[in-house]
C-alpha cells in the first residue's frame, strides 16, 4: 500500500495560490542564481504579485528562504519511510522499501537543487539549516526508528540504541549519493544505487540481526 506524503494540501485559490506563486518563483529564482543576488523585487516580479503582496507573506527573504525549505522538505522529501498495519514485518523488504524511498530523494534534480540551496546558506541562516534538519533528516530518522522498534518488538533484531541505529541505516544506504551530485559528478546508474542498498542493508543486519531468527 503507498505510503502518504507529509505536505499539506493546499487551496489553489486566493491568498494560497499567490503564497505558491511566492514560493515557485523564490525556488526558480535562489535554485538558479542565488540567494544572495536575488531581490525581492525579483521574487515579486516572477511571482507576478506586488511586493506589497510578498511581504505581507514573507517579512524578509530570510523568512522567505526558511519557508521555502519547510515547504520544498514537505513536498519532494522522501515519503513517510514506514507506517506499522498490524501485520508481521518482513525484515529485509521493508528495509529495502525504506531505503529506496529515501534515496530516491538524492537522485532528483529539484532535491539536489534543495540540498546545494541549503548546504550553501545554512552557516549564515541557522534557522533555515534547523528547518531543513527538522522537516528532513530528523523526521526520517524518527521514522526510521520507529520501524526499528517494532521489528524489536517482533524480535528481528536486537538495538541497543535504537537512535543510532536509524542514524546508521540511513547513512549506509545513502553512501556518497549527496556528495557525487553536488560536485556534479553525474548520476549514479540504478544498478550503483541497487548495490549501495543491498551492501547497505547487508552491513546493517550483520550488526544488529537477531542471531536467534534465520534469515
Amino acid at each position: 500500500m503507498p505510503r502518504p506524503r507529509r505536505n499539506q494540501a493546499i487551496d489553489p485559490s486566493g491568498e494560497n495560490r499567490k503564497l505558491r506563486q511566492v514560493l515557485g518563483a523564490a525556488r526558480e529564482l535562489f535554485t538558479t542564481h542565488g540567494f544572495d543576488v536575488t531581490s525581492m523585487d525579483a521574487i515579486a516580479r516572477e511571482a507576478g504579485v506586488s511586493k506589497a503582496t510578498l511581504y505581507v507573506h514573507f517579512a524578509s527573504k530570510d523568512a522567505l528562504l526558511s519557508a521555502l525549505v519547510d515547504d520544498e522538505c514537505r513536498s519532494i522529501g522522501p515519503q513517510m519511510l514506514w507506517q506499522p498495519d498490524g501485520r508481521p514485518i518482513e525484515l529485509e523488504p521493508a528495509l529495502r522499501a525504506i531505503a529506496r524511498d529515501y534515496t530516491a530523494f538524492f537522485l532528483d534534480d529539484r532535491g539536489l537543487k534543495l540540498h546545494r540551496l541549503v548546504m550553501s546558506n545554512a552557516a549564515r541562516f541557522p534557522k533555515m539549516a534547523e528547518v531543513f534538519m527538522a522537516a528532513g533528516p530528523r523526521r526520517c530518522e524518527q521514522e526510521v526508528a520507529t520501524f526499528l522498534r517494532a521489528a524489536v518488538a517482533q524480535q528481528l533484531l536486537r538495538i541497543p540504541d535504537i537512535g543510532l541505529a536509524a542514524i546508521q541505516f540511513l547513512s549506509l544506504v545513502q553512501g556518497r549519493l549527496h556528495l557525487q551530485w553536488e560536485l556534479q559528478l553525474g548520476r549514479p546508474s540504478a544498478n550503483d544505487v541497487a548495490a549501495l542498498i543491498d551492501g547497505g542493508i547487508r552491513v546493517f543486519l550483520a550488526a544488529y540481526r537477531n542471531p536467534e531468527i534465520r534469515p
